[in-house]
């Protein structure tokens, strides 16, 4: 069996990850405050609708989603890179065509 090393990841893979993955995190982050908040007695039933709690409640309904598609569009980049990758390969380990043979000329 031959030894295949992966393709190198794109810059722009790298970075739609990183920001998925930030994107998840803090919303996660966001969530876990909703909890302890209501726990506590901080949220807007209480009176405190104002200030960051809004901003707190809206920000995961808006990331997840952005989140989703990031990570759909990574996986899109990888799969045509390497789809590019395995055809480059095929192609380089390609029999070159033989040469077809001709017939005498006027007859085909």
């Amino acid at each position: 069996m031959t030894q295949q090393t992966p393709p190198p990841v794109s810059r722009a893979q790298r970075t739609l990850s990183y920001i998925a993955a930030a994107l998840v995190v803090v919303s996660l982050v966001c969530i876990a405050a909703v909890l302890i908040g209501s726990a506590v007695g901080g949220m807007p039933e209480q009176g405190s609708g104002e200030g960051l709690w809004p901003a707190v409640f809206l920000f995961p309904l808006i990331a997840f989603p952005i989140a989703f598609v990031l990570i759909i569009v990574v996986i899109v980049i990888a799969g045509r890179q390497r789809s590019r990758a395995a055809k480059a390969a095929a192609e380089a380990t390609a029999t070159p065509p033989a040469t077809p043979k001709t017939g005498p000329k006027g007859r085909r």
